[in-house]
């Protein structure tokens, strides 16, 4: 599982992948477990006729890597 982090200053997510580690960022903003997909849009999509999928992302190097993240579509509660 990849390490966390919220930045309130920037209002993004720092994600630290282990090497060979990868997980699915939301693209829906449904998600109650932001900035990771639990698969929210599968019914967001099915209500409302849209077409989101979750963003993969995989650290294929040998060392930790750090990503910083945020979307339009994600609210912060």
């Amino acid at each position: 599982m990849p390490k966390i982090n919220y930045i309130t200053d920037t209002n993004q997510y720092e994600i630290t992948l282990n090497p060979g580690e990868r997980c699915s960022l939301c693209t829906c903003g449904h998600s109650k477990t932001l900035p990771l997909c639990d698969s929210a849009h599968r019914e967001i999509n099915e209500t409302r006729g849209t077409s989101y999928r979750s963003l993969k992302v995989t650290n294929p190097s040998e060392d930790n890597r750090k990503i910083m993240t945020n979307s339009g579509n994600w609210k912060k509660e």
